[in-house]
């Protein structure tokens, strides 16, 4: 391969690469302002999750979102290893003190716990005000 093949290679993926960094932070300090233990009730429902909001865009299933959208960032360990992800544009039902949305898993998130979601800010609006920054919920895949 031509030494300049591979500089034009490089000169592209830079970009990319910086964008997954700033992605990737963002995930992790929105995550991180606060811990919460997370119940199972029954085989893919999850109460008293913590979620959180965060600045969407280009997601680990490989689609840019935007704020408005009904998205969520799924935690990295249940989002699990590979491209796509095995839960990939599912969709789940959130429920806060009788209120409920459907979203559609399309990111993942590196610095939520198991169960914890970041939502977009749009449908963290639904819910409660971005100042809130953090709410507990069930919620559950669609199946």
């Amino acid at each position: 391969m031509k030494p300049s093949t591979i500089l034009s290679f490089l000169a592209l993926a830079l970009p990319f690469s910086s964008a997954i960094r700033s992605h990737n932070k963002r995930h992790h300090e929105v995550a991180n302002r606060a811990r919460a233990d997370v119940g199972i009730h029954k085989r893919g429902s999850f109460a008293n999750a913590r979620l959180t909001y965060y600045d969407v865009g280009l997601g680990a299933c490989g689609i840019w979102n935007k704020p408005g959208d009904f998205i969520v960032a799924l935690n990295v360990e249940q989002f699990g290893p590979g491209f796509p992800g095995e839960y990939c544009f599912k969709t789940i039902t959130i429920w806060i003190n009788g209120a409920t949305a459907t979203a559609t898993i399309t990111d993942k998130c590196e610095g939520c716990p198991w169960g914890g979601l970041d939502l977009s800010r749009g449908l963290f609006d639904y819910f409660a005000p971005e100042a809130q920054g953090v709410i507990y919920a069930s919620w559950w895949f669609d199946e």
